[in-house]
Order: structure tokens, then sequence, then C-alpha cells
């Protein structure tokens, strides 16, 4: 994939673009991850040959500029910078993708600027009632830091596909975690209450699960979708795969991304439930 940048506001981002065709998807990441997350959807989008694809790191994720504050780390910060990256790249009317806690960030930068988007989708998305933190979360994720770095989640690497050094590769920019990001991330996921305002939403949003999924759970999936507008929303729930379609079945993820962009494109119900 290739590596660029851009400024986007007072910070510079690291993204990932491949194609060059009139029809666009964002990618965005979730909490400990990066674009690099998105790159086998990727190659499996790139075959159709029927898109522009960008895949943005967060601030403190990849090779993304990093910033000092636990503060700066918080799914309005994140949707705020997507913002000023797509402004800056000149972006509108694209799909808009979201993973884990990229699926709060997006949800956020649709409800500030749904007018530039086509469609959106919500991957294995963060709760977006927020979250219960243990009164002891943070000292257990600094003595985390302490010990080597952020533990790792269900991050595919159970595919066959998977290469030993896409694995290494993930796990090395994982441990390049600010603690930073890492508290502040966390404690911004907890406090999410995005799921009462979904129905402000009125592009037409795909709710991507997989049932195996036990980081953010089947039921908070299906509540996201419920929460969405009905003459609007679509559900797709993926059988025996956990939390990161992107790496597990990345192709049967890009044929259905190029389904619902389709069907959103030439106005018909994207019925793919």
């Amino acid at each position: 994939m290739e590596s660029k940048f851009v400024q986007a506001g007072d910070v510079r981002l690291q993204y990932y673009e491949e194609g060059n065709c009139p029809e666009t998807m964002v990618l965005v990441h979730g909490y400990a991850s990066s674009a690099i997350l998105w790159k086998y959807t990727i190659e499996a989008l790139a075959e159709t040959g029927n898109y522009r694809i960008i895949a943005i790191n967060n601030r403190g994720a990849g090779d993304s500029e990093r910033t000092g504050s636990e503060d700066d780390y918080t799914v309005q910060n994140f949707a705020n910078d997507l913002y000023n990256a797509v402004s800056a790249l000149g972006l509108s009317d694209f799909i808009l993708v979201g993973h884990s806690m990229g699926g709060a960030t997006v949800t956020q930068f649709a409800m500030n600027h749904q007018d530039m988007l086509r469609g959106l989708v919500l991957l294995n998305s963060a709760p977006l009632a927020g979250r219960v933190l243990a009164d002891n979360w943070e000292e257990e994720l600094r003595a985390s830091f302490a010990e080597g770095g952020l533990t790792r989640g269900d991050m595919g690497y159970q595919a066959p596909h998977i290469t030993q050094d896409f694995v290494d590769e993930v796990n090395a920019i994982i441990l390049r975690n600010p603690i930073e990001r890492a508290i502040g991330g966390r404690r911004s996921m907890g406090a999410l209450r995005l799921r009462e305002r979904l129905g402000e939403v009125t592009v037409p949003t795909m709710v991507i699960g997989g049932d195996r999924d036990t980081t953010v759970g089947v039921d908070n999936i299906v509540a996201e979708y419920l929460a969405l507008p009905e003459e609007t929303r679509h559900l797709h729930m993926f059988h025996g795969i956990g939390h990161s379609p992107n790496v597990e079945v990345p192709k049967r993820l890009a044929g259905l991304l190029a389904r619902f962009a389709a069907e959103v494109r030439s106005g018909e119900p994207a019925a793919v439930a």
C-alpha cells in the first residue's frame, strides 16, 4: 500500500491510498491498531478496479503525528481530524467505514458532516452507548504498558491466509502506541453516548458484525442497527467470525462493501440483511 501524509488541522496524518476511480471509500481503524489492519480488505477492493480507497491512521497510530495529552485521543478529536483530512484531500460523496473504535469515530463524523457522505458502515463498532469501566482500569492499563505495551484482542490472526510478516507488523505498531492514546481512547469509549443520537443519521447505513465477536458483543452490534432509522438501516452478520472481519474474511467483506456501495449509488434499497 502506498503511504502518504496529509495535514489535518494541527496534526499530520499518515494514510494509505489505492486506486484512482471516482468512487471513494474511506476506512477508519480502531482503538489499538492502525490502518495497516485494512491491508487485506484494501487488496480485495482494489481487485475490483472500481474504487479509490483511503485508509487513515488516527493521531498516535502508525507514523501519524503524536500529541502529548490524553485528552487529545478521543472519538470527538479523531472525528475532527478525519474531517480535516478528507477536506484537505478534497473528498466528498464517499462511503465511510469504521471498525471497532473507528465505528464510533465515523458515527461522530456523520453526526456533524453527513452531507459529505454517500453511505456509512459500522463494522463491529465499539458500543455506542459506552461502557462502565472498572474502578482500577487505568492502573491496570499503566501496568500493562510497564510490562511491554497493550494486550492484543481478536485481530483475526487465526485466518489461514494471514502471514507471519503481517502479524509481526501489526504487533510492532501496537507496541509503539503512546500511553496517552491508550488511556484517552479507552476513557472516551467508556463515555460514549452516540447510540441515542443514531436516529439523526439519514444516509444509508450498514451495520456489520461477526457472531463470534466477544470484544463488543452481538447484543451491541444489533442495538446499533435497531437505533438507526428503519428506512435507511441495513444489517449483515458474518457467521463464525469474530471482531475483525477486515482481517479474517477480507474478500467477503470487500464484496459486501462493494454491493452496498453499488446499491446506494443506484438508489435501490441496500437489502443486505
